[in-house]
């Protein structure tokens, strides 16, 4: 019947991709396909997905078990986390740049179906894309996350409780990434630790550690207060662990900065128990987890530094056994052998442990390792342990080097693990202000991977200096060498070896043509000739430190310069058709991390720099720099863009793109801010890029690590278009188009690369 009901909803929707489908459709086409049995794209065309607003296509995907890859339902699935409040054209966008990512990679427009090449009332188009979408992230957050706790409520629905650093606690779905209630005020400082537990006869209960020093006992269900463990004292709790008592009692055990370890069941209330001696407060954390040993008997392990004991969680005053640690604890769980414990180290190693000993040391090989977790999938013991942006993850039967769980694109904070469908999955927490699951395939895939994962992508430049010159897609990363590809015949056109992953990677013009400029780990900045495809003798020296950025420019009179920043705190200036230095500026205090350079037909000139001290810098030729710094109060500066000939009468303006999420706009002519901060992502802003269209104005991109790129009219500060890429983009670049209201988009980072055709002219269009 639900099958039918879809197959019914489905023929009312429009497929010019432009009217609006019935509201009961939007609302439930999906959740009677799913129902039906049915949640396919017969049932729901992928014309209906961008006006999708009910129950999230990517928990009904998950709960049925039928994500098919490289279908528009999974495309949907993972840009959907991104594209809550978005309106229709970006969801429309964002669903086109992932289909073609996860079903056309390195596939040129040309060679794509028509509606994915020149898809219908889109006002983006892939022209070669080699960006996956990570295709597991659950829920995308506001306020970071550090610490995790699942449960199965008595109707056998799981949950996942989320703490965060403002000391709230968000409820969410882990099938569907939806909050689950109204989000807990919880603390005044980082919730730094949750716990679940059941009351017996009453349902779940959640307790939550903090930094403001208290530790509290809540009803999930009803997000209220069921007691209060531990005051505010002025010292931060470090860790919860929670056993079942003699009469099946929830008790739970916490301890502070200072060592000091408290029990508490509902019954009882909270009892003082143990102060460990030593200095206080602590300098490395404690840590402590509850367990069984191998003859049954429960047992508590409290690290303190760099000693381990196991105690009575009864009686802990008693010490059954007291060994010494290689390195300061920062995590501490039971794993499911029976008997067993692992410990995360500060030096990135985890160690088992029993009541006799350590039984084994694994290797990160990466930084400290911030949080544990153990599950079991299908007869193997796993674990999983942060460390910076990875997760390691070892079957604990094995010694063998971890495998890696890639795809946050900042240091992981939480793990846990969370029962899907009767399995173990792990959930895990970022700064990049995502949470993820990882399903047990993943898991197995991970650990029976037998090859290196594939070299990662991280910079990307597009060569387009006209239209008759094929657009060159230039890509560098992890691997020794940049791939030059042709965005139109989807090929390779040469693999430049560079010796090792470049630090900056650019295309600029010389007299003898284009020209691919890179910066090596020994801060050269080396060229490659385009006509010849050969590599030029003489790089260009001076910087003492890494290179991070490169910004070419031909200017009105014709001269080819580069500019170059680096983390010497100084930027060159340099001739590149006389491979000789013209400029060394000097003034920044710190890292200089962008640069940017344009020239207008007024022949003025722009230099600038900007860097890790929160300024931006001007420069000329004659007198080096010009006024005072730009300050722009928007933290490290990540990347700066400058628009030397705008539109609609504005006047030559720069972009600063900052830590706190805002780009600001500078008059270049009187050095003040232009307008009102750029404001709406949600994380650090990498990449800026501005540009002219003379029938419609002056727009700006940029990139963030919140996932999305965004499209700006510049003279209103208003935002055109959000596309979800689902992961921070590093490298961002505009180039023209044959079109007088289009305009090409390059992009690269960690998930691969892409070039884009995005129509800005908003009349031509409806846009509901």
């Amino acid at each position: 019947m639900h099958a039918r009901i879809a197959e019914a909803l489905a023929a009312l929707i429009a497929r010019d991709g432009e009217t609006p489908p019935p509201p009961y459709v939007r609302r439930y086409l999906a959740s009677h396909a799913q129902l039906g049995d049915a949640l396919d794209e017969a049932h729901v065309p992928a014309e209906l997905l961008p006006w999708v607003t009910g129950a999230g296509i990517r928990g009904m995907l998950a709960s049925s078990g039928t994500r098919e890859p490289g279908s528009w339902l999974e495309a949907w699935a993972t840009v959907e986390p991104y594209l809550h409040r978005a309106d229709v054209p970006s969801r429309l966008a964002s669903l086109q740049l992932a289909y073609a990512g996860l079903r056309f990679p390195r596939v040129p427009r040309a060679r794509m179906p028509a509606e994915v090449a020149s898809p219908p009332s889109s006002r983006l188009a892939v022209l070669w894309s080699q960006w996956t979408p990570p295709v597991n992230v659950l829920a995308k957050v506001a306020i970071p996350v550090h610490s995790l706790a699942a449960w199965i409520t008595l109707e056998g629905h799981p949950l996942l409780a989320a703490g965060d650093e403002h000391g709230g606690i968000e409820i969410i779905d882990p099938v569907d990434g939806s909050a689950v209630g109204e989000r807990i005020t919880a603390h005044e400082g980082v919730v730094r630790c949750l716990l679940s537990g059941t009351r017996p006869g009453q349902g779940p209960v959640l307790v939550s550690g903090s930094a403001d020093g208290a530790v509290r006992a809540w009803d999930p269900v009803h997000g209220t207060l069921i007691d209060q463990i531990h005051q505010p004292a002025g010292i931060w709790i470090d860790d919860l662990s929670a056993y079942r008592g003699a009469e099946d009692e929830l008790a739970v055990l916490a301890v502070n900065g200072c060592a000091e370890v408290v029990r508490w069941n509902e019954r009882m209330g909270a009892q003082d128990l143990l102060a460990l001696p030593g200095e206080t407060p602590r300098t490395s954390k404690v840590a402590l987890t509850t367990f069984e040993d191998e003859a049954g008997r429960r047992r508590l392990a409290i690290a303190d530094g760099t000693s381990l004991t196991f105690r009575d969680p009864e009686d802990c005053r008693h010490t059954a056994a007291a060994f010494d640690l290689p390195s300061p604890v920062r995590a501490l769980t039971a794993t499911t052998r029976a008997g067993q414990i692992a410990a995360g180290h500060a030096d990135g190693t985890v160690t088992l442990w029993g009541i006799a000993g350590k039984t084994a040391t694994l290797d990160t090989a990466a930084g400290p390792v911030t949080s544990l977790a153990a599950l079991t999938v299908g007869s193997r013991h796993l674990l999983a342990a942060c460390s910076a942006n990875d997760i390691a993850l070892w079957s604990t039967e094995q010694t063998a080097p971890a495998a890696l769980l890639s795809g946050h694109s900042a240091p992981v904070t939480a793990l846990t693990r969370v029962i899907l469908k009767g399995s173990d999955a792990l959930a895990s927490a970022s700064l990049d202000n995502t949470l993820r699951v990882w399903d047990p395939k993943a898991l197995e895939k991970a650990l029976g991977a037998g090859s290196p994962a594939p070299p990662r992508v991280t910079n990307g430049a597009l060569a387009r200096d006209d239209h008759t010159s094929p657009p060159w897609f230039a890509l560098s990363g992890s691997h020794p060498s940049i791939d030059v590809w042709d965005v139109a015949g989807g090929t390779v056109v040469t693999s430049v070896p560079t010796g090792a992953p470049p630090a900056a990677v650019a295309w600029a013009q010389r007299t003898q043509g284009r020209t691919l400029l890179w910066a090596d780990p020994d801060h050269r900045i080396h060229m490659w000739d385009a006509g010849t495809k050969s590599q030029l003798p003489d790089p260009l020296e001076g910087h003492i430190m890494r290179v991070r950025a490169l910004a070419p420019l031909t200017t009105t009179n014709g001269r080819h310069l580069l500019l170059s920043g680096s983390d010497d705190y100084t930027a060159k200036l340099w001739d590149l058709d006389a491979s000789s230095l013209l400029c060394d500026w000097s003034g920044h205090f710190l890292r200089v991390l962008a640069v940017a350079a344009a020239s207008n037909h007024h022949g003025q000139d722009w230099y600038a720099t900007a860097g890790a001290d929160g300024t931006v810098r001007l420069w000329n030729l004659e007198d080096g720099a010009l006024r005072q710094p730009l300050r722009c109060m928007q933290g490290r500066i990540h990347a700066i863009g400058i628009n030397a000939s705008p539109a609609s009468g504005m006047p030559p303006h720069l972009a600063s793109a900052g830590q706190d999420g805002t780009i600001r706009l500078w008059n270049l002519l009187e050095h003040c801010p232009l307008n009102e901060p750029l404001t709406g992502h949600t994380g650090a802003v990498r990449a800026v890029t501005l540009w002219t269209l003379e029938a419609l104005g002056s727009f700006l991109a940029s990139a963030s690590d919140d996932g999305t790129i965004r499209i700006w009219n510049t003279l209103t500060g208003r935002c055109l278009l959000l596309i979800a890429t689902g992961s921070p983009v590093q490298t961002l670049s505009a180039h023209p188009s044959p079109s007088p209201t289009r305009i090409v988009l390059a992009f690269a980072g960690e998930a691969g690369a892409a070039a884009l055709e995005l129509e800005l002219s908003e009349h031509q269009r409806k846009t509901p």
